[in-house]
């Protein structure tokens, strides 16, 4: 196995959360007894680096609630990667923006999930909580760190992404990527009160991504039928957007995630374990790991395995084992058939 083919890799710092999202994939709150220590992350990110991937995202919970963080990003740094972060934007200040911009962050993502300021607050459960977004953006705009802000689209928010696309534009917001809900964690309770159909959300993303005048890169995550989609109805659009963007579900073939507690899945959406990176380096896991091994050459059943866009679609691997049981199996929430062209 080739190990410069992952491209990201994402840590939960913590299950330390303040918020109460419905959609939480780690349905986050306390922090766990035996999350890694700093001296146990400082290796993980040296594992990291080992396996050749360009990317970190420190995730949580909330990863600003770990008093190390500075401290870690900048070690990523050191060691050649691409430090990242992901936060509600709940604990921003100046402070820990101008320390982060200077230990070598290159990116932020943050959570937004309308451009209704009650909207997000309602659905984040925290008063105030859209103004310490626009305002951590701004924060991190000024300090030269990338922004991609993060919009999970379900039926109480799915009229508000051309208000979100507009936001963006306005804060110098390079980056938006949407969503699709996916039941893991405390979406296994919501999630079908608050889903829409996967068809639904990739025409909702395209009504805004074939717009000339758009200037936000906007891309739809946990929807890998986007793309064959768009190849068959959008050629165009197609041809742009393969170039930036690697198609289908990346799961365990560009993509890892490493938990608090130091085990590893193929995303974090899918809490499936292939080890633990206190017993064994994160590349001996991968390396030796069948499901890496068939995720990799899409070794899928049922429908995704006789499906023709299977290079570049491969399902939503977290929907086959919420739904199905089985990380391989087919993603029951497909729509290709429905129009025709699976």
């Amino acid at each position: 196995m080739q190990s410069s083919k992952f491209i990201l890799v994402s840590w939960g710092t913590t299950n330390y959360c303040p918020l109460r999202c419905p959609h939480c994939y780690r349905d986050a709150s306390r922090r766990l007894p035996d999350e890694l220590s700093t001296q146990e992350a400082r290796r993980l990110i040296e594992q990291i680096a080992d396996l050749k991937a360009r990317i970190l995202v420190f995730s949580g919970g909330e990863p600003l609630a770990r008093e190390d963080i500075v401290e870690l990003v900048r070690y990523a740094h050191e060691q050649g990667l691409l430090p990242a972060l992901a936060t509600s934007g709940l604990l921003v200040n100046e402070r820990i923006v101008r320390d982060l911009a200077s230990a070598g962050l290159r990116y932020v993502a943050i959570s937004l999930d309308s451009h209704v300021p009650e909207k997000h607050d309602r659905f984040r459960g925290v008063s105030g909580l859209w103004k310490k977004v626009v305002d951590s953006v701004r924060m991190f705009v000024d300090q030269g760190v990338e922004v991609q802000l993060n919009f999970t689209m379900t039926v109480e928010n799915v009229e508000d992404l051309e208000g979100v696309v507009k936001l963006c534009e306005d804060l110098n917001v390079k980056y938006l990527h949407v969503f699709d809900l996916v039941p893991v964690g405390r979406a296994t309770e919501t999630w079908r009160r608050l889903k829409l159909s996967t068809l639904q959300v990739i025409e909702r993303c395209l009504s805004v991504m074939k717009r000339e005048d758009l200037n936000v890169d906007v891309k739809p995550t946990c929807i890998p039928q986007f793309w064959p989609y768009v190849m068959i109805r959008e050629p165009e659009l197609w041809n742009r957007l393969r170039t930036r963007h690697a198609p289908g579900c990346i799961a365990g073939r560009r993509y890892l995630y490493v938990s608090p507690t130091g085990d590893v899945y193929p995303c974090p959406y899918l809490p499936y374990v292939i080890g633990n990176v206190r017993s064994r380096s994160l590349l001996d896991i991968v390396s030796s790991s069948g499901i890496i091994s068939a995720l990799e050459r899409r070794e899928l059943k049922g429908k995704c395995r006789s499906c023709r866009y299977v290079d570049i679609c491969g399902g939503c691997r977290a929907k086959a084992y919420a739904l199905k049981g089985d990380l391989l199996d087919e993603d029951p929430d497909c729509p290709l058939r429905t129009i025709g062209q699976s």
